[in-house]
């Protein structure tokens, strides 16, 4: 029974990424899989509880992805910033960001179960934070908790659909810029230098 009910779940994600959850039908599902919409209908009782388990087996598949890096990578918070960075260019490449902006508008439920879901992920880069300093990598007067939170906060704004559609990013784009201004600061070194004075000018 697990297995046809993960059957489903396995080709309806196939189906919403490629055909997007305006244009997703029982119909068309029941098709592909050369199974009666009744025999879909006793595992999901309803198109609306079919998309959430959906959703919801797509989320927790992603997830096992960031699980693995953190097992693989224990003790480098620099490695993991990476892999997870890589890993949120690889998911968001394959998602079509009007189709995403109609499922948030159609379905608000469903919507609240992705949107868990993105700030479940982005707070594990204040794990990344806290392991960096305890290795020694974030300089002395940068609080690890205050910086992880601005960069959750930044990317939890740019996941959604519209900052996308009305800036026309990329996520690659966007995690790239974080990246440069989070590693090595808006300014180049001359700048950095003018900044130390000011600011020990204000001190003194």
């Amino acid at each position: 029974m697990d297995k046809v009910r993960n059957i489903i779940l396995k080709e309806g994600d196939e189906l919403i990424l490629n055909e997007g959850v305006k244009s997703f039908t029982v119909e068309d599902l029941a098709s592909k899989l050369s199974m009666s919409k009744k025999t879909i209908y006793q595992y999901f009782p309803t198109k609306e509880v079919l998309l959430k388990k959906i959703i919801t087996f797509k989320l927790k598949s992603m997830s096992k992805e960031f699980d693995k890096i953190f097992k693989s990578e224990p003790n480098d918070p620099v490695a993991q910033f990476i892999k997870v960075r890589d890993l949120h260019i690889k998911f968001s490449s394959k998602i079509n960001f009007n189709k995403l902006n109609y499922l948030k508008t159609r379905y608000p439920d469903i919507w609240g179960i992705i949107e868990k879901y993105i700030i479940e992920r982005i707070e594990t880069f204040t794990n990344i934070f806290l392991l960096a300093q305890k290795k020694g990598y974030l300089r002395d007067t940068i609080d690890p908790i205050i910086s992880a939170k601005l960069f959750e906060n930044i990317l939890s704004i740019c996941t959604q659909p519209e900052f996308m559609l009305k800036n026309d990013f990329t996520m690659q784009n966007i995690i790239y810029h974080l990246e440069e201004i989070l590693g090595f600061g808006f300014f180049n070194k001359n700048a950095q230098k003018k900044l130390k004075m000011y600011q020990s000018k204000i001190g003194g």
